[in-house]
């Protein structure tokens, strides 16, 4: 038989609600693989195997930190006596080779089966239907003064989804915002903001980390999405996606891509069309996943137009319907502050998730966001960012991956926080690792990149590359 329908015999003879072996079906089919009975599947986990794996896809580092989270995650599911938490193990022992055996890339898939199934473990732990809800917690909360205009609070306590450990900073009345590119500069992210001259700052949008097809002129690290630093275009729309956009001591989120945007002198007409070819100037990015072959065409990466054949990876391919110009700068503009993330959590005080409205599809980066194979099931750290009704701003940093403090929320749940503290709109930001928020130059929630289960793990962070600062 195969592993599975072992798990649903096992699951039968222990009464085990459905609703659990339903999340084994994450990440894949049914598996060939047989045998005799759910004991003979309940192998150790080959953390190894994954190193030697991934090499090549992703660097060493970032191999051993994957496979750092695989034993993370099976020693709390060994620990964890109900039958349950041993069809979890048995599916994370084995959903993990299935991808190491398939074509690459895998590694973000590794990371994303992993985080899946610390989230069903974390799930199984903590999750308490006569715990307060969530609106309840948000009731109380102690605002702290940080400036004229600027308070913070610390949302601690266990909620029904679990364990949470949520810093907010909100803004209110006119306050300068500013976004900025953080790559090769030195120091850590609170000293960043100090330098800068912030009284509070919160990581910004996605950025390349473990895509595997990062080609020159792009490197890792290097801003996903639009970023605009005192009017100056850091990182262009190529994809489609909400941004945080502040001017003049106002603050709101705009959905901005490249169509209607001017290069040396010429509109681009439409993204991702391919009857506007030979008629107009297109643009194609990631999130179209049909070929696209013409003859006159560069890529768009960054503010420069450079040789290239297909979509890149983070930028656009521009199709001239005649011979194109030679490659240079371009030029690019728009007035204030704009950070991209996304997608929109809240539009009008409901919950909104339309993750292809906003090119989250196809290879778009992040690939974990484009091609989620959780469906909104991952409990991890985030960034948000919501507008209360009188404009004010309010930024969330939603701790995770530590099952005793913070597993994490879904992206729904991070809207329902956001509604619960008086956001009537809110967007997603980059989260995970890369999450960081800092007051007055301290660090105040929990960074790491490591999967944190009963005092285990180290608290390694990931540097900030992209940022906005609260002036």
């Amino acid at each position: 038989m195969t592993w599975q329908q072992a798990c649903i015999d096992f699951a039968e003879r222990h009464a085990v609600e459905p609703r659990w072996v339903q999340v084994l079906r994450a990440f894949g089919g049914w598996a060939p693989e047989a045998g005799p009975d759910l004991e003979s599947f309940e192998t150790q986990a080959q953390p190894q195997v994954v190193v030697q794996a991934l090499a090549g896809e992703v660097d060493a580092a970032q191999a051993a930190m994957f496979a750092r989270r695989l034993v993370a995650v099976d020693r709390l599911l060994r620990q964890n006596p109900r039958p349950e938490a041993r069809l979890l193990r048995v599916g994370l022992l084995h959903r993990i080779p299935e991808i190491l055996a398939a074509p690459p890339p895998r590694a973000l898939r590794v990371r994303a089966c992993v985080d899946f199934y610390f989230s069903q473990a974390a799930a199984l732990q903590h999750e308490d239907p006569l715990a307060p809800r969530i609106e309840e917690l948000t009731g109380g909360l102690a605002w702290s003064a940080i400036d004229r205009g600027l308070d913070h609070a610390l949302l601690e306590g266990v909620s029904r989804w679990g364990p949470l450990h949520v810093n907010l900073l909100r803004v209110r009345g006119p306050r300068r915002l500013r976004c900025v590119d953080l790559r090769g500069r030195p120091g850590r992210f609170a000293e960043q903001s100090l330098a800068e001259g912030a009284l509070a700052a919160v990581s910004g949008g996605f950025f390349l980390y473990s895509e595997p097809d990062i080609a020159p002129p792009s490197t890792r690290g290097d801003p996903v999405g639009l970023l605009v630093s005192e009017g100056r275009v850091l990182s262009p729309p190529a994809l489609r996606r909400t941004a945080l956009r502040a001017q003049d001591g106002r603050c709101w989120f705009e959905r901005i891509g490249l169509e209607g945007w001017t290069v040396r002198g010429r509109r681009i007409a439409g993204v991702n069309r391919p009857e506007l070819l030979g008629r107009e100037l297109v643009a194609f990015n990631r999130a179209w996943t049909e070929p696209v072959s013409w003859p006159h065409a560069r890529h768009l990466i960054g503010q420069a137009l450079v040789e290239g054949s297909g979509v890149p990876l983070n930028g656009a391919l521009l199709c001239w319907p005649e011979a194109a110009e030679a490659p240079g700068p371009v030029e690019l503009g728009l007035p204030g502050e704009a950070m991209a993330g996304g997608p929109v959590l809240l539009r009008g005080g409901r919950l909104c998730l339309d993750l292809v409205a906003e090119d989250f599809a196809g290879s778009a980066p992040p690939i974990t966001f484009s091609q989620d194979e959780t469906y909104d099931q991952n409990l991890l750290p985030r960034m948000a960012a919501g507008l209360l009704p009188d404009g004010g701003l309010i930024f969330a940093a939603v701790d995770g991956r530590n099952l005793d403090r913070a597993p994490g929320l879904t992206l729904g749940q991070t809207a329902r926080l956001l509604r619960a503290v008086g956001c009537e709109e809110a967007m997603n930001l980059d989260g995970g690792s890369s999450k960081r928020m800092v007051v007055r130059g301290r660090v105040v929630d929990l960074p790491s990149t490591e999967v944190l289960a009963g005092g285990s793990g180290g608290q390694q962070v990931r540097p900030v590359r992209s940022a906005i600062l609260v002036l």
